[in-house]
């Protein structure tokens, strides 16, 4: 028995080749058949058991923090229904994610299955973009992973130099820390709170999990309560992000010094909205290699004009998991680009109404530049034609406008104001319109335009049901254009990498048209010029393009002489079929072969990137680099 201890420790505490020797020393000194076979059943046993212990992958953990968007406030039963099918009562009060264990403002290091609830006791049930992220973060992982949260409505970063004050406080400043503790021991410092959730969750459960674990990520959204100190913003903002990097660096032993931080901006709708904030939040995106900006400067927000509604909230929760998984890819310079073509930004051009000079003026203008627009239809005014008292499209002339690849698409079968109808006469009005562009254009409309642009969330939602997208958001391009805001308009959204949605009326006549259309036609020239930087596509392909890219899982394995790639796509085919952009950075590479299937795919190289278009259904794809 000595001697067979001593195999097994020497099997736990050393190298393979050590393993090997000390196997044949005792076959040597123990000849009988019996400790023979014994030997080599521990050893396969406890060798196996370490290769998996070694094998296995540290669990992710993912660090989230802020005010009340962060906390959640959007009421669950706005849940999207791939989570509300994991809850366990028809209210969606209570549910529990597979993998996702959350330890949510508490400091006892226990973790608990994630649902989406929220601080306030008053209404609890409630979720924020976290719970978006941390969805799809399981189907990604597919194994546990690690929350560790603290998120409080209405604080800020910025604390008051003097005493007393009231209000609990984000700041990671020395003096202040040191002179106040953690709100959880009944003080003022949030930070201190975090820090201490983060300790306790390492000592009490990370700490000892087989595999061990790594900090992903730091997510945050925070910034409205600092609207009265925005020039300081950006300092403060450093400060804290600083604090949490080298506290993870000294309590676990790790680089943390480089920690991914992922947060959002606030809605410019937000009545709490301060530009000095943006400009910081943008300053230090810009300056940290590590920190991660998502614009949410356009967002839709709830009736208190403070939190984000679910269309906001689902946005910025995939926004996060995507910067997520490229963060964790196992090759980061394989990625599907942001738009087709790995342009700058998008512009879709889109016409509502259906006038005669839609098909007469516009679609010929923006043929000439090898654009497609889309355009917004009333059935009741198209069955009216030029006789109109607004002379109007007809159907023939939207059909061929269909053939040569414009958008038809609805904006509801009378134009009524949804504000002065029932739900269901919204819904009636919808149909009709959608059975009318049917019958005669023979597609089914995939997209859909408010009448007056007026939308509630029942609304929205209802409309939203079959479809790609709704328009929810447009720049007027109509009576109110000039040069110089044109330009603006093209500068903004370069800079912000966005999606800009034109919307006029009419060119020559009608609501809204033109000054002088000439101003439309040379913005167009200019935009020409400029499209090895910006995609114009129909509303359908970028908000098609938009969503596929943004729920896509690229599983990359590395070959000797190439690569494959694997894309996973679970939307509806019928509706989201736009094909995607892929890009491979690197090293300048020549001689690239691409084959989806049994099809090669055009490949275009730029610099150091090589890209094509891809099929996100088509299975997997090859490429041999000669």
């Amino acid at each position: 028995m000595i001697d067979l201890v001593f195999v097994y420790n020497s099997l736990w505490s050393n190298s393979k080749s050590t393993l090997i020797f000390a196997g044949e020393y005792y076959y040597k000194i123990k000849g009988s058949l019996i400790m023979r076979t014994l030997f080599f059943i521990l050893f396969f046993v406890l060798g196996f058991c370490h290769i998996q212990a070694r094998g296995q992958k540290p669990a992710h953990v993912i660090i989230t923090a802020g005010q009340s968007n962060t906390d959640g406030r959007v009421p669950n039963n706005r849940l999207p229904d791939y989570i509300k099918a994991m809850a366990v009562d028809s209210t969606y009060t209570a549910g529990a994610y597979k993998y996702c264990h959350i330890a949510h403002n508490r400091t006892d290091g226990m973790f608990v299955p994630f649902w989406p609830l929220s601080h306030p006791k008053s209404k609890p049930y409630t979720w924020g973009y976290d719970a978006i992220a941390y969805y799809w973060l399981e189907q990604l992982f597919q194994e546990d992973f690690y929350v560790i949260k603290w998120a409080i409505g209405g604080t800020a970063i910025a604390a008051p130099v003097t005493t007393p004050f009231r209000g609990t406080y984000w700041s990671a400043d020395p003096k202040w820390l040191a002179e106040n503790t953690a709100t959880s021991e009944k003080g003022k410092s949030l930070l201190l709170s975090l820090i201490a959730n983060i300790d306790a969750s390492i000592d009490q459960t990370l700490s000892k999990l087989k595999q061990g674990y790594q900090i992903d990520a730091f997510v945050w959204h925070q910034g409205e309560s600092d609207y009265e100190h925005g020039k300081e913003y950006y300092q403060n903002l450093k400060g804290v992000v600083s604090y949490v990097r080298n506290h993870l660096t000294e309590k676990t032993g790790k680089d943390y010094s480089e920690l991914p931080f992922i947060f959002g901006t606030v809605s410019r709708k937000n009545k709490r909205y301060n530009s000095d904030v943006e400009e910081g939040m943008r300053r230090y995106a810009k300056e940290d290699k590590n920190a991660y900006l998502i614009d949410m400067s356009e967002a839709e927000l709830m009736g208190d004009k403070l939190h984000f509604n679910q269309v906001s909230a689902e946005y910025m929760g995939k926004q996060v998991y995507e910067q997520i998984k490229k963060t964790l890819s196992d090759d980061p310079h394989v990625y599907v680009a942001k738009y087709k073509g790995d342009r700058a930004c998008a512009i879709s051009y889109t016409f509502d109404d259906g006038l005669a000079e839609h098909s007469t003026v516009a679609a010929p203008e923006l043929e000439k530049r090898g654009f497609r627009g889309t355009f917004w239809v009333c059935g009741y005014y198209t069955e009216q034609g030029a006789s109109a008292k607004v002379p109007r499209m007809t159907w023939d002339e939207l059909r061929e406008m269909s053939k040569k690849g414009h958008e038809v698409s609805s904006h509801s079968w009378a134009h009524k104001n949804a504000k002065r109808l029932t739900i269901e006469q919204v819904k009636s009005e919808i149909e009709k319109n959608d059975s009318a562009i049917y019958a005669n254009i023979g597609i089914v409309p995939r997209t859909y335009c408010y009448p007056y642009n007026y939308k509630t969330e029942e609304i929205v939602s209802m409309a939203s049901k079959g479809r790609v997208a709704t328009r929810t958001k447009q720049i007027s391009i109509g009576g109110k254009s000039t040069p110089e805001r044109f330009d603006k308009w093209l500068k903004d959204l370069m800079k912000a990498e966005d999606w800009g949605v034109g919307m006029t009326h009419g060119i020559n006549y009608g609501y809204d048209a033109f000054k002088s259309p000439s101003l439309f036609w040379e913005h167009l020239d200019k935009v020409k010029s400029m499209e090895d930087q910006i995609w114009v596509g129909t509303f359908c392909e970028v908000a098609s393009y938009i969503k596929e890219r943004e729920e896509i899982q690229l599983k990359v394995s590395n070959k000797k002489n190439g690569m494959t790639i694997t894309p996973k796509l679970k939307l509806d085919r019928k509706l989201f079929a736009e094909p995607l952009t892929m890009v491979i950075q690197g090293e300048t590479m020549n001689g690239i072969l691409v084959k989806q299937g049994r099809k090669e795919l055009p490949v275009y190289i730029n610099g150091n990137k090589v890209m094509f278009d891809f099929n996100p259904y088509g299975g997997t794809i090859k490429i041999h680099f000669n």
